[in-house]
């Protein structure tokens, strides 16, 4: 096992502290009053719990539940710790707290909470108990040495390997067992419990013989009670049994008759809006036909619509070229005539219109003439193609016009507005048309499952029908004659099984107190039998006792008597591991010691074997210190968890102190706790690896 992770959410001077702990050497490094002791004391809270103390243990140096008890927040007195157990992770959650005790360990793999049985941590780690754990693996100052509990354990485990070659099974508890079988068959060697029970056989026979009475009665009264059932049978045999049970039926059978009228008017509601449906698509339908032509139209319109506009804007274009050849037409008049007009008055006036300047001025005014004569032919040409495209753009626009208007004929309207209103009602009619198809097909799909259902119920209600009248259509009529028919039968039932009901109730009631007075006698058979047998078994025990008792007696001897013996044996393996580690620390100084069953020590010094208490204290603390890594080892397996030190080498030497760390170098997990910085100095100078956590005050 090793220790992962402390986190103290509030214990102590703590508040939501976290450690983390590594494989090999911890070194927890603190002043005095830094909290070494508070998270010594709460690993152990850990793994076992804090019970607070009562009397005069309360509020005491041993009160640990009150000492480290928060005063700021005393309902959150808690923590959890991960540990690692093979390849499996857990993490360990307690409420220390009395008014909220709680304990749970987590598969941190899964997430899942482990189960335990009886809630211990030894249910997890086998045999990692609280005194195996103070008396081994936790070694406090000045406290190396063990108590008598452990040496218990110790005799306990070497005696469970050497008679039951397993540690699993508790040898001692076996002694216990037997010790109590021992009181239990001494007890038993008693005459009063004979005595006894010939008391209580005697007073079975008396009892026994009343039963025989009253339950002769009881056959006579019972004898008499099937006659009467058997003349009640005799009275219904005429009866149909089956149509007797159908009778109960007729509650839901006219339940049922309500549902087939209740089925029969919603089916006549949704045919009734199947027509309605139907005529409404037949319309939307005729207009859906239509709806290709009208948007063929509407595209047409559109185009004759642009091309009118095309046409309005050459008449202007054209009326523009009118105007222009107008003016023209004048400019002509003022670029042919006038000039030579007035070159003919200038050559008159300068010639004094004599005869060669009155031929010079017909000369001019007849170029004038010719000008005006050409430019006005040139323009009779321009304004008859004028006229021929003034006349072809009027007949085109008036194509267009007749084309547009045939169209809105079609649909007798006036406006092209009138038909795009047109287009949006059919479409609106076109999804109205989808929906109530879809809407119709919902009916009839209706329609049909509630025609199943009416069948369904018209051939239950019909076959129901058939044990009581015949009946050829399932109408009100036939249903009230069934229920009168009905109860005509239920009346004649009743009549004729009244009689001997009361006599029946008469007898019941009699066979009934007999059987009450039988049953405070019930069990008087069985108590006498069993009395009887045990009177017999008692004696032939009081017998078997006898030797069983001697028996256990012996065995009880021979188990104390081989104990003692092949301790020498096993204690020898126990001696073997303690001198292996002493003589390490010791540099070889003690090499032999001797550990009896109560695990007092003796030491060979010279030859001679002289008892611990005569060794210095730094000897008798590394000797205590050897002998709880060794038995840690022996009850909880080589290294399987880690060891804690709380300032363990206070009497050792610096020789001594070195000794020490290289033989917990060689351990899987080690933790130890100091206030001096000898521990680190020497790891640092004999190149040991270490995890270092140091502790502040404040």
């Amino acid at each position: 096992m090793l220790f992962r992770k402390l986190k103290l959410n509030y214990f102590g001077r703590f508040q939501n502290r976290e450690i983390e702990l590594k494989p090999g050497i911890n070194l927890i490094y603190g002043d005095n009053e830094a909290g070494k002791s508070t998270i010594h004391s709460f690993i152990r809270g850990m793994l076992f719990g804090i019970e607070r103390l009562r009397g005069r243990g309360a509020a005491s140096k041993e009160d640990i539940y009150t000492r480290y008890l928060p005063w700021d927040y005393p309902g959150a007195y808690s923590g959890s710790m991960d540990i690692k157990i093979g390849e499996k992770e857990y993490r360990l959650q307690r409420s220390f707290h009395a008014n909220d005790k709680s304990f749970a360990i987590v598969d941190l793999s899964t997430g899942r909470e482990v189960k335990l049985k009886e809630g211990l941590i030894s249910e997890l780690v086998t045999g990692l108990t609280e005194t195996t754990y103070k008396n081994t693996i936790s070694i406090e100052q000045l406290k190396a040495s063990t108590d008598t509990e452990l040496a218990g354990q110790v005799r306990n485990y070497i005696t469970n390997l050497s008679i039951a070659k397993s540690k699993e099974v508790n040898v001692a508890k076996a002694v216990s067992l037997l010790t109590d079988q021992r009181k239990q068959l001494e007890a038993l060697l008693n005459t009063t419990v004979l005595k006894t029970l010939q008391s209580e056989i005697e007073d079975g026979i008396v009892r026994e013989e009343k039963m025989d009475q009253l339950t002769l009665q009881l056959r006579e009264l019972i004898q008499k009670e099937q006659s009467l059932d058997k003349q009640k049978l005799a009275l219904s045999s005429s009866e149909d049994q089956e149509a007797t049970k159908i009778i109960e039926q007729l509650p839901a059978i006219t339940e049922k008759y309500r549902s087939y009228r209740e089925l029969i008017r919603q089916e006549n509601s949704l045919g009734q809006q199947e027509q309605e449906l139907k005529a409404k698509i037949t319309v939307w339908e005729q207009e859906q036909q239509s709806e290709v032509s009208l948007r063929k139209h509407i595209d047409e319109l559109q185009k004759l619509g642009n091309r009118l506009t095309e046409l309005d804007k050459n008449d202007l274009e054209l009326q523009y070229r009118k105007d222009r050849l107008n003016k023209r037409a004048r400019i002509h008049i003022l670029v042919s005539i006038l000039p030579g007009c007035a070159v003919a008055l200038i050559v008159g006036v300068v010639t004094g219109f004599k005869p060669y300047g009155l031929i010079l001025l017909s000369l001019f005014f007849a170029i004038g003439m010719i000008g005006y004569i050409i430019l006005n032919r040139l323009h009779a040409k321009k304004q008859k193609k004028f006229e021929a495209d003034y006349n072809e753009a009027k007949q085109n626009k008036a194509v267009v016009q007749a084309q547009i208007q045939d169209i809105l004929n079609t649909y007798g309207i006036t406006h092209v507005e009138e038909l795009s209103a047109r287009q949006v009602e059919v479409i609106r009619n076109s999804y109205a048309l989808k929906h109530s198809k879809e809407q119709l097909e919902e009916h009839q799909i209706r329609r049909a499952e509630l025609d199943d259902s009416r069948d369904v119920i018209y051939d239950a209600i019909m076959k129901y029908m058939q044990y009581f009248i015949q009946a050829e259509e399932l109408t009100d009529i036939t249903m009230q004659r069934l229920q009168e028919v009905i109860k005509e039968r239920r009346l004649e039932t009743a009549g004729n099984q009244a009689r001997i009901s009361n006599e029946l109730e008469s007898m019941k009631l009699r066979i009934e107190k007999l059987r009450w007075d039988i049953t405070s006698l019930e069990g008087n058979e069985e108590k006498l039998l069993r009395n009887k047998e045990k009177y017999c078994d008692l004696e032939l025990k009081q017998k078997e006792n006898t030797i069983h008792l001697e028996a256990v007696k012996l065995a009880l001897a021979s188990i104390q008597e081989l104990s003692s013996d092949i301790h020498d044996s096993f204690g020898q393996q126990l001696n073997t591991s303690v001198i292996q580690v002493i003589s390490e620390i010791t540099d070889q100084k003690y090499k032999d010691l001797k550990i009896d069953e109560k695990l007092e020590v003796k030491v060979d010094r010279s030859g001679d074997y002289v008892l611990l208490e005569r060794l210095s204290a730094g000897t008798i603390d590394q000797i205590y210190f050897a002998l709880r890594m060794a038995v840690a080892d022996l009850l909880l397996g080589k290294d399987e968890v880690p060891l804690l030190l709380d300032d363990s080498f206070v009497l050792y030497d610096e020789m001594r102190v070195k000794a020490a760390l290289k033989q917990l170098s060689l351990r899987k997990q080690v933790i130890l706790f100091t206030c001096h910085k000898r521990e680190q100095q020497l790891m640092d100078e004999l190149g040991l690896s270490y995890h270092l956590v140091e502790l502040t005050q404040g």
